[in-house]
C-alpha cells in the first residue's frame, strides 16, 4: 500500500491518513465505465479521471496495472483477458483536512461460451410410449460465469421451460439442466432441442450469447384411437366404410359382422357391396386396439302411387318418346322427380298444345302443362326409370303436422300426428322407421318408442279424390344427444405458462348432435370472455368438436381457473333450461420475473447504534432467491429478502433477486448523518 503515498516516508509520526473507498464518501475519480463484461481472451480498456489536484493516481491490477502518476487520466487496458478474479481499483492520493487515500473498483464480469451444448433422453433408447414419463437432460460444458446462464427447453418454436443456476462460480464449470415430459401422440415426430444463453446485463453484449443443442427427435408409440365410436352410413355406390385412424406403429385392420361371410382385412369397405346392419371394425397394433362400429342404412323407397297417377295420364309411344298427356290441365307450382342411376333420360315438358320441348330447368313460371315427354334410349323406356314423385302446391296442400316442429332426445319417444282437411284416398307416414298409412281417414300417427335412427326425415303424404290429388309435408324433427365428455387443455403445452407469451386453450366436445345448435362458452371465473357456435356446419349425426382460445398470461393470472361449457340451443320446442356439459377447471399457473414493490434506489441517512432495514422483498413465480453483494458484507447474507442489522457499515449494497425467468437488482446506500444534523 505504500506505493500509493508520494513522498509518504517523509510524514512525521503524527501524520494522519484516511483511506476512504468510493462508497464511503464521493471519491474524486470517474470511472468511464462503472462495470465491464468482457469474453474470456478479450480485450478491455477502461479510464479513470481524476476531478481534483493530487498527488498521485494509478491502477492495481494484476493484469495491466498503471503505476503511479500525476496525470489526470489514466487507462486500464489489457488485450487479452485470462485473470477470471480480476478486481482492477483506481487509486488517488489528495490533500482535504489530512492526507487521504481513495479508491474506486471496477467490477469486471469475464464471461466464457460454452464449448458444447447437447441434449438426450435419461436411462432411454428407440421409441416412447405414449402417456408415460421421461426425463430430457441438457449438458452444457465448459461456460462461465454459471449465474448468468439459463438453459431454455423448446419444442419446436414453442418455449417449455426454463433454467437458472445459483451456483456463484466464476470460473468455467459443467452444467446439467433436466426437463420431464410426458409423451403424447402429438409430440410424434417433434424436434426437442435446449439453448444455453448467458444473460449479462446491459453491459454485455446484445442479443446475448447463445450456444443450441442439435434437435432430438421424438418418437412416440401409441395405440389407435377412433374420434367416434358409432357412424352412420347411408348406402350408396360412392360412400365408403372408412376405418383408418393414426397410430403408431401403424394398425391392422378387422372387420367383423353377421353380414360378412369371414373376417376382412382392409382399412375401408364399400357400403355399395353390403347388406343393412352392424359392421365392427377393430385397428390393433403392438400397444392395444380399438374399435368402431359403422351402422349402415338403406337408402329406403317411398311410394309412388302410379295407379293414382295414371288415371289422369294418358300415356301412348310416338316414335322415340313416350308421350304423357294429363286429361286435364295440371297446376305447375313444382315439379319433383328424380332418375334412378344408370338412367340416361331426357325429361321436357310441353305448355299447352306447343309441341316445342321445354328443358326441365326452363319451366318454372308456367301455369300449366299438358303433355310430359320421356325421350326412349336404346328402346329402353326411360319412364321405368323415372319415379315422378308428385305435383306439390305448397299453398293448396290440405295436410298439417302437428307438432310441426319437434325436439326429441337420442332414444326417447316421439308421436307426431297428421291430419288431412279434405277427403284423402291414401294418408300416410313415410319413413326410415315406423311407416305407416290408412285409407279414407282423416289423421294418421308416426310413433315410435325409441328414436336412434340419426338420419330420419318423415314426411306425410296424401293422395286426394280432387285435385290438387297429391301432396306432402316433411315433419321439421331435431333428434339431439349431449356430449358423451368436455375437456379443456392447454394446446402443446404441460408446465406452466409465462407471462407476456401466447398460449392457445383447447375445448374438446365428444359426440354431440346436432352440432349446428351447439354454443361453446368459455369462462375465466365466472366471467364469460368468448364463445363459439358451429351454425356453418349441418352434420346430423354425432360429431367431435373443438373450440380453441388465444390467451397472453400476465401475473394478475397466476391461480385464474379456465372452464368451458357446450350448450346445445335447440329453441322453443327444446328444454327449457338448455342441454349442457362442462369441462373441469383448468388452474393456470404464470410464472413471471421478479419485481420490486419499489425498484428506485434507496439512501438510508442513519446514526449511530440505529437499527437498519434493508427490505429487497421482490414478487415472482418461482420465488425468487436472493443474493446480497458488498465489500462491507462479513456474513453469508444469501437468500435472505430483508436485512436487519446493527452492525451494517455505511457504503453500497446491491441486492439481486433472480428466478428462472430473469433477475433484478436494487442499491441501497447507507450514510451517517453527520453529528448536529
Amino acid at each position: 500500500m505504500l506505493q500509493r503515498f508520494f513522498g509518504c516516508v517523509y510524514l512525521s509520526a503524527v501524520s494522519q491518513l484516511v483511506t476512504l473507498t468510493g462508497t464511503q464518501a464521493e471519491c474524486p475519480v470517474q470511472l468511464s465505465q462503472k462495470s465491464v463484461v468482457v469474453e474470456y481472451g478479450g480485450s478491455v480498456a477502461v479510464n479513470c479521471t481524476a476531478s481534483v489536484p493530487h498527488y498521485g493516481m494509478g491502477w492495481e491490477a494484476s493484469e495491466g496495472g498503471v503505476d503511479k502518476t500525476r496525470d489526470s487520466v489514466i487507462t486500464w487496458t489489457v488485450s487479452d483477458l485470462r485473470e477470471w478474479d480480476i478486481k482492477p481499483i483506481c487509486y488517488i492520493n489528495y490533500k482535504t483536512t489530512h492526507d487521504t487515500l481513495c479508491e474506486e473498483e471496477l467490477p469486471v464480469t469475464i464471461y466464457k461460451t460454452p464449448d458444447s451444448v447437447s441434449i438426450s433422453i435419461v436411462n432411454h433408447r428407440g421409441p416412447m410410449k405414449e402417456g408415460e414419463q421421461y426425463e430430457l437432460q441438457c449438458d452444457v460444458q465448459d461456460v462461465a460465469p454459471v449465474q448468468n446462464l439459463t438453459v431454455k427447453w423448446y419444442k419446436g418454436e414453442t418455449l417449455l421451460d426454463q433454467t437458472t443456476f445459483t451456483d456463484t462460480s466464476i470460473t468455467p464449470v459443467n452444467e446439467v439442466a433436466k426437463l420431464l415430459i410426458t409423451a403424447g401422440r402429438a409430440d410424434d415426430g417433434a424436434q426437442y432441442r435446449c439453448e444455453a444463453e448467458l444473460d449479462l446485463g446491459a453491459e454485455g453484449p446484445q442479443p446475448p450469447p447463445t450456444v443450441t443443442s442439435k434437435p432430438l427427435s421424438a418418437e412416440v408409440n401409441y395405440k389407435p384411437k377412433h374420434s367416434n365410436s358409432t357412424e352412420t352410413i347411408i348406402k350408396n355406390d360412392e360412400v365408403m366404410l372408412n376405418c383408418t385412424v393414426m397410430a403408431n406403429p401403424a394398425p391392422t385392420y378387422t372387420w367383423h359382422s353377421e353380414h360378412l361371410k369371414e373376417e376382412i382385412s382392409s382399412s375401408t369397405l364399400p357400403s355399395s357391396t353390403l347388406s343393412p346392419g352392424e359392421y365392427t371394425c377393430t385397428a390393433t397394433n403392438s400397444l392395444g386396439s380399438d374399435s368402431k362400429v359403422f351402422i349402415v342404412k338403406s337408402t329406403g323407397s317411398r311410394p309412388t302411387f302410379w295407379t293414382e297417377r295414371m288415371r289422369n295420364i294418358k300415356v301412348q309411344a310416338e316414335g322415340e318418346l313416350i308421350v304423357m298427356r294429363p286429361t286435364a290441365s295440371i297446376p305447375l307450382q313444382a315439379l319433383q322427380y328424380k332418375a334412378f342411376v344408370g338412367c340416361h333420360c331426357s325429361l321436357f315438358l310441353v305448355a299447352k298444345q306447343d309441341r316445342v320441348g321445354i328443358p326441365l330447368a326452363s319451366v318454372y313460371g308456367l301455369q300449366q302443362i299438358s303433355s310430359i315427354f320421356i325421350k326412349m334410349k336404346n328402346n329402353l323406356l326411360c319412364f321405368l326409370g323415372l319415379s315422378i314423385i308428385g305435383i306439390v302446391s305448397a299453398d293448396s296442400c290440405s295436410l298439417e303436422i302437428s307438432p310441426a316442429r319437434v325436439v326429441v332426445k337420442f332414444g326417447d319417444p316421439v308421436s307426431v300426428s297428421c291430419v288431412a282437411s279434405r277427403p284423402v284416398r291414401v294418408l300416410g307416414w313415410e319413413s326410415v322407421i315406423a311407416a305407416s298409412h290408412t285409407q279414407n281417414d282423416l289423421s294418421v300417427q308416426w310413433r315410435v318408442d325409441s328414436l336412434t335412427d340419426w338420419i330420419e326425415e318423415p314426411i306425410c303424404y296424401g293422395v286426394f279424390f280432387t285435385a290438387p290429388r297429391q301432396c306432402e309435408e316433411k315433419l321439421n324433427l331435431v333428434l339431439y344427444k349431449k356430449p358423451d365428455s368436455v375437456s379443456i387443455s392447454l394446446v402443446n403445452h404441460s408446465s406452466p405458462v409465462v407471462e407476456g407469451r401466447e398460449y392457445q386453450l383447447q375445448c374438446e366436445v365428444q359426440n354431440v348432435a346436432p352440432v349446428q345448435y351447439l354454443v361453446l362458452r368459455w369462462y375465466r371465473g365466472k366471467t364469460e370472455v368468448y364463445n363459439h357456435s358451429f351454425s356453418e356446419l349441418s352434420p346430423a349425426t354425432p360429431v367431435q368438436v373443438s373450440s380453441t382460445l388465444l390467451i397472453v398470461p400476465n401475473r394478475a393470472d397466476d391461480g385464474a381457473q379456465y372452464r368451458c361449457e357446450a350448450e346445445l340451443q335447440l329453441g322453443a320446442e327444446g328444454p327449457q333450461l338448455p342441454p349442457t356439459v362442462q369441462s373441469e377447471v383448468l388452474n393456470i399457473a404464470v410464472q413471471y420475473p421478479p419485481d420490486f414493490r419499489s425498484p428506485e434506489e434507496e439512501i438510508l441517512d442513519i446514526s449511530e447504534d440505529s437499527e437498519i432495514v434493508l427490505d429487497c422483498t421482490a414478487e415472482g413465480n418461482p420465488p425468487p432467491v436472493y443474493i446480497w453483494s458488498s465489500s462491507n458484507l462479513q456474513e453469508n447474507t444469501d437468500n435472505q429478502p430483508v436485512l436487519r442489522a446493527a452492525s451494517l457499515g455505511p457504503g453500497e449494497y446491491t441486492c439481486t433477486a433472480s428466478n428462472i425467468l430473469g433477475k433484478k437488482s436494487k442499491q441501497f446506500v447507507i450514510k451517517h448523518k453527520s453529528k448536529g444534523v
